[in-house]
């Protein structure tokens, strides 16, 4: 929704990207406010489900240890939601200014199903990051060394192959 939204705002704006005003631009940020918010908090909420998961801690771990450690971890998309909710949605700061570029970084969230899909491809296959793989789905077969590499194999004795003349 994010990146339509932006699609929508940036196409608008062709003749001056400082000056030029698009209506989305100012009614979108009620909505996507909320959301930058919630998600910072479920990308923290999954930080200590999966430090659980992995052993890291018995139980819960103590939250500014666990907020240190998801800052760490998450620092630049943490980054990035502040950044969009303190600096490019508030339209009194921006005074109508700028709703092009307010567009050019909502058009960066089309990224985001795709970083999912690689999260959920790396949970099916069971890379090293997960703990756990889904079950019912088999891993990749490990590739048979080539039997005939040193030459063919003659039966179980070698003692008195047979020569071709």
């Amino acid at each position: 929704m994010a990146s339509t939204a932006g699609f929508i705002i940036s196409s608008s704006c062709q003749n001056n990207v400082i000056d030029d005003r698009h209506w989305l631009a100012w009614a979108y940020p009620p909505l996507a406010v909320p959301y930058f918010v919630y998600d910072v908090y479920a990308m923290y909420l999954c930080h200590l489900c999966r430090a659980q998961v992995k052993g890291h801690a018995p139980g819960a771990p103590a939250p500014p240890r666990a907020a240190a450690a998801f800052l760490r971890q998450e620092l630049l998309m943490v980054l990035h939601h502040l950044a969009m909710v303190l600096v490019c949605f508030p339209v009194l700061w921006r005074q109508g200014k700028g709703d092009f570029f307010l567009g050019c970084l909502l058009m960066a969230e089309l990224s985001t199903p795709f970083v999912c899909l690689g999260k959920v491809l790396i949970l099916v296959r069971g890379g090293p990051e997960c703990p756990q793989s889904v079950p019912n789905v088999p891993k990749p077969k490990k590739p048979r060394k080539n039997p005939t590499k040193n030459g063919p194999k003659m039966g179980k004795s070698r003692k008195n192959p047979v020569k071709i003349p």
